[in-house]
């Protein structure tokens, strides 16, 4: 796999544009962590909504794959779209109503280079991409993060000066997921980090992301993952941060 960050500008926006090579026909694995993607063929783009479940992305045909990976809420600077429409989805690239995205797939496989490929997708976000200023969302979403996704809901809408419906409705807006679902997907997304690379034991780890106990934590995690933590630690994590 290779990956480029994005340029200045786009940071915070674009986390990563990705691409890998398939040798034959195989799944690609996508993991639940509140973003959204954008995945490109030599035949045409797909969007991907935000999961709650991980699934597989069958690779049909062998080839590069190329891809960009947003953040949560970023899409906002890019697009006026309601993503709940699309969660847990992978739908064309009509979704974007955008008459030259249509044609960047055809536009980023006339060149052969992964750094050529990604300097056209960024002339192409920069042309689309339209700064806006902090609210209370962005908020919202600075101290889901800060609390590792274990701060309650209510809360956060207290802190930021919403009713807790309303916030429910700009985060299905913005990111697909309720303020529920949402948080918890950071939250197992640091359970993940946290069990792979710490030394403390499962259950403090558990305790400290606000789980009850470790039964309760591997419920939640085989809700998400479908697997036991070792079991998605020695399937997929040693890859993902030895990359």
């Amino acid at each position: 796999m290779e990956a480029k960050d994005p340029c200045d500008a786009l940071k915070g926006i674009v986390h990563l544009y990705l691409q890998i090579k398939a040798e034959r026909k195989t799944p690609y694995p996508v993991m639940p962590d509140g973003t959204q993607a954008v995945y490109i063929s030599p035949q045409c783009s797909m969007i991907g909504g935000a999961l709650t479940e991980a699934r597989d992305i069958p690779l049909l045909q062998p080839g590069e794959y190329f891809g960009i990976w947003f953040y949560p809420g970023a899409l906002r600077h890019l697009f006026d779209l309601n993503l709940s429409e699309i969660s847990g989805q992978i739908v064309d690239e009509k979704y974007f109503q955008c008459h030259s995205f249509l044609q960047l797939h055809n536009e980023i496989y006339k060149y052969k280079g992964f750094t050529e490929r990604a300097g056209v997708c960024e002339k192409w976000l920069l042309n689309q991409y339209s700064q806006q200023p902090a609210t209370r969302f962005d908020y919202a979403l600075s101290l889901i993060y800060q609390s590792l996704g274990g701060e309650r809901v209510g809360n956060i809408a207290d802190k930021v000066g919403w009713s807790s419906r309303h916030l429910n409705r700009q985060f299905l807006n913005h990111t697909g997921l309720s303020t529920k679902a949402f948080s918890q997907v950071v939250r197992v997304q640091n359970l993940c980090k946290q069990l792979y690379l710490s030394s403390t034991d499962s259950l403090k780890v558990s305790l400290d992301l606000r789980y009850y106990d470790q039964p309760h934590l591997i419920k939640e995690f085989r809700k998400h993952f479908n697997l036991t933590p070792g079991e998605f630690i020695n399937q997929y994590m040693s890859d993902f941060y030895n990359r």
